[in-house]
């Protein structure tokens, strides 16, 4: 079974995703975004280097996710990325068409051998929770971002949960703090096996 936690940047997916393991006795997987040798470029300038940032973004993901898909068919794995995301930034940031068409047949190919989420627990959170999270961290890349950018890839993350056919639930995190509240992941946990059980039952 795989959960795949998703979100905007500093929705919260990564402390989501490492409380809700421990607590299930799940194991969690965590984006490696740090090995994308591109990023901060991409952050320095986002129309040039966005080509090489997003295709060795879908590449990370995909070698994450395919390491681990022979476990997520026999226990339960909880990830705060899932390959979906991948196009969501690509169509964001790949102003080339002929690039995006690339992109897209190389995504189909990832898919093949990655896990489909059981569930997906969107993070959603407004831009001002989300910009007020990223300040707070310091990563010095992120904070130069014209804050904008940010915003556009939160209404691209409404409208692509919006849009998604496979199971769901969506988690406001402008009323749910996990680092001020822990109990919240029981919470959390129980509408996730309520959502996964739904999906058992006979229609």
């Amino acid at each position: 079974m795989f959960i795949a936690i998703e979100g905007c940047v500093g929705a919260g997916k990564s402390t989501v995703t490492t409380g809700l393991a421990r607590l299930r006795s799940s194991r969690g997987l965590l984006e490696n975004f740090q090995d994308n040798p591109f990023l901060e470029s991409f952050y320095e300038n986002q129309t040039e280097n966005a080509l090489e940032t997003e295709f060795a973004f879908l590449l990370l993901h995909f070698h994450q996710l395919k390491a681990e898909k022979r476990f997520a068919l026999e226990s339960e794995l909880i990830a705060d990325f899932h390959l979906g995301k991948d196009i969501l930034y690509a169509k964001l940031n790949l102003k080339d068409a002929h690039a995006l068409v690339l992109f897209e047949q190389l995504f189909e190919l990832c898919t093949q051998s990655t896990p489909v989420p059981s569930l997906l627990v969107y993070l959603a959170a407004s831009t001002e929770l989300l910009v007020q999270r990223i300040s707070s961290r310091k990563r010095e890349f992120e904070t130069q971002v014209d804050h904008r950018y940010f915003a556009g890839i939160n209404a691209a993350y409404e409208e692509y949960f919006a849009q998604y056919s496979g199971r769901k639930l969506r988690i406001l995190m402008d009323e749910w703090d996990f680092v001020k509240d822990e109990r919240l992941y029981a919470k959390l946990s129980m509408l996730i096996d309520h959502e996964l059980a739904e999906c058992e039952e006979p229609r």
